[in-house]
């Protein structure tokens, strides 16, 4: 039986792979592409979409699983928590400070995991994400237990488990 976090890492090899299979302005132009159509292609990935599927799905999913990217997310996290905290200034839509400070611990945990080494999975990696850019949300609207809930789906889909059965 293979573990979680060697499917990941077969998973995230593989998708860097067929990336690079192609000619080097084809790769760039998919990359471009994938990021263009971010939302629609994390989505689809949050959907379960197997990242095979194409080239772009599977630039996006190795742009989520990369260091930059999770770093980026990481800091998202921690800019919301100090937001909630009343230690950032914040511009735009503010988030719902007691359901980011209900979340608190759990918030911090993810964070560290996309700082980690472990190899994690996209679609978790894209629920969080989603997480953050989504005015509409639980981090924004609706109240700490949709957000809970949404979080530990998050960190289930990043460790392996299929996102409905996380639900």
């Amino acid at each position: 039986m293979v573990s979680n976090e060697v499917r990941a890492h077969r998973h995230q090899q593989a998708a860097r792979v067929r990336i690079a299979r192609g000619a080097p302005e084809q790769g760039r132009l998919t990359r471009l592409l994938a990021r263009a159509h971010a939302a629609r292609l994390d989505e689809a990935l949050i959907g379960d979409a197997d990242p095979a599927r194409s080239p772009q799905l599977a630039a996006r999913a190795a742009a989520l699983t990369g260091r930059r990217s999770r770093a980026a997310i990481a800091d998202g996290l921690e800019r919301l928590l100090q937001a909630a905290e009343g230690r950032q200034r914040h511009t735009g839509v503010l988030p719902r400070t007691g359901h980011v400070l209900a979340n608190g611990d759990v918030l911090h945990e993810l964070a560290g995991e996309l700082r980690g080494t472990a190899p994690l999975y996209a679609p978790g990696i894209a629920i969080v994400n989603r997480l953050l850019t989504d005015g509409t949300g639980p981090v924004y609207l609706g109240d700490s237990q949709r957000l809970a809930r949404r979080l530990g789906e998050a960190r289930a889909a990043m460790r392996g488990a299929e996102i409905g059965r996380a639900r």
